[in-house]
């Protein structure tokens, strides 16, 4: 189970590089604390655009459990994009498909981390910065 997380706007990889458990930075961000946020950037990819991009390692994951990943530029755009019903929409699909009974999703949180997740994407391009995400799964 992942211990904490989260998505975050840095300005480039090497930037990325330095937030993690335990770090402190001043980029804008979202906890994920108990999801597996690269399965998470999936399932939003395919619910909003049909399709899933390839995720791509900053710090792959290693014995530690740590990775940060950037976010495909497919799905920030759709979270940029979608509107509210379409967003709201594919987060409680998100919940509901979560399977495992350790992994389960209340409808409240999904809708509120994809939302809040769609605000930061919207507002990257403003401030040329790229989503991020980061987790400790130990």
């Amino acid at each position: 189970m992942v211990r904490v997380g989260e998505f975050f706007l840095a300005r480039d990889d090497e930037s990325a590089l330095r937030v993690g458990p335990g770090s402190s930075h001043d980029f804008p961000a979202v906890p994920c604390d108990g999801i597996y946020p690269d399965d998470a950037a999936w399932k939003w990819e395919a619910l909003l655009t049909g399709a899933e991009s390839t995720l791509r390692d900053v710090v792959p994951m290693a014995n530690d459990g740590f990775t940060v990943f950037a976010v495909p530029e497919q799905l920030c755009t759709a979270l940029a994009t979608a509107g509210r019903d379409r967003l709201r929409a594919a987060a409680l699909a998100w919940a509901e498909a979560v399977s495992e009974p350790d992994d389960e999703i209340s409808p409240d949180y999904a809708v509120d981390l994809v939302e809040r997740v769609s605000a930061m994407a919207s507002s990257r391009a403003d401030k040329h910065l790229d989503l991020y995400c980061w987790y400790l799964a130990p």
